[in-house]
């Protein structure tokens, strides 16, 4: 019951935010007030940090452990914040007793890749260099910050640098070709259309093949282990089937979980939609044993 009045919400409220034909600016600060309505959890608090000069956000539960999650958020490289995805955030802050980093990179298309990828780089550098361990951060992230935390990973190893303990991973936008989507019936929340403005955004004169920009066309071999969850309703259900695929080939543990008839980003319903709420949590729970 929670599942469906909150996809008639996703439909009838944020899917009309998601089109090319509405300002840049009026979508951000539709999406920023819609999110503004998912609470996070009680437990958690939020302050402000920068890292490599970049500014982000900490969620930190009531007792943190030694592991960090970094987490990138979603929103097609060209809209959303640390602020918009608290409802996950928080949560997983708390599931996991880990405190979460959630960076607030430079959107496009103000600022296309690979600015994004750049400053995710920055803000890894700098908890390293300030003493936490790669094996003690997992790599989180929705959508564009999906593929964006997958796209750090192919960055640090061909940089021959170590890798962080995991990758957790909710439906990754990680091939902007847009080639291979998903013919789902209808689909709450994105279109092709709004996708494609997105990929032009970001990839800008760069070219969508490269493999900063789709992490997809690029061979996955060294990565760390990844869990990724993704909804059966979205036209992005292809990228995270065939990630799995390309992580077997690769000999990269990936386990992949399909969410039934659920919508993209159903995970910031948390605390609302059972689905959601157990999504995050065994999230939390990879992160957990991967970087205790």
């Amino acid at each position: 019951m929670a599942a469906s009045v909150a996809r008639l919400v996703v439909a009838g409220l944020l899917k009309p935010a998601f089109s090319p034909r509405v300002p840049l600016a009026v979508q951000r600060r539709w999406v920023a007030m819609a999110t503004a309505l998912l609470p996070p959890p009680r437990g958690v608090r939020f302050e402000k940090v920068t890292l490599g000069g970049v500014s982000c956000e900490r969620a930190m539960p009531r007792t943190p452990g030694a592991g960090t999650i970094v987490y990138l958020h979603g929103g097609g490289y060209v809209l959303g914040s640390p602020r918009t995805h608290r409802s996950i955030t928080g949560r997983l802050a708390r599931e996991a007793g880990m405190s979460v980093v959630v960076p607030s990179y430079r959107l496009a298309p103000e600022h296309p890749h690979p600015a994004a990828l750049d400053d995710a780089r920055a803000v890894f550098d700098a908890l390293v260099r300030g003493g936490t361990s790669p094996a003690h951060i997992v790599l989180a992230g929705d959508s564009a910050g999906g593929g964006l935390a997958l796209a750090l990973c192919l960055a640090l190893r061909a940089a021959q640098v170590a890798q962080p303990a995991g990758l957790a991973l909710i439906s990754p936008w990680c091939d902007l070709s847009n080639t291979r989507l998903a013919h789902v019936p209808f689909d709450p929340l994105l279109s092709a259309r709004w996708l494609e403005f997105c990929a032009s955004a970001y990839a800008a004169h760069q070219g969508r093949s490269d493999p900063l920009v789709s992490p997809l066309l690029e061979k996955l071999s060294c990565l760390p282990p990844m869990l990724v969850h993704v909804a059966g309703q979205e036209v992005l259900l292809e990228d995270s089937r065939r990630l799995a695929e390309a992580c077997a080939r690769a000999g990269v543990p990936c386990q992949l979980r399909e969410f039934g008839p659920l919508w993209h980003d159903f995970q910031l319903y948390a605390g609302v939609v059972p689905e959601a709420t157990q999504s995050v949590k065994e999230l939390a729970a990879f992160a957990q044993r991967h970087a205790p």
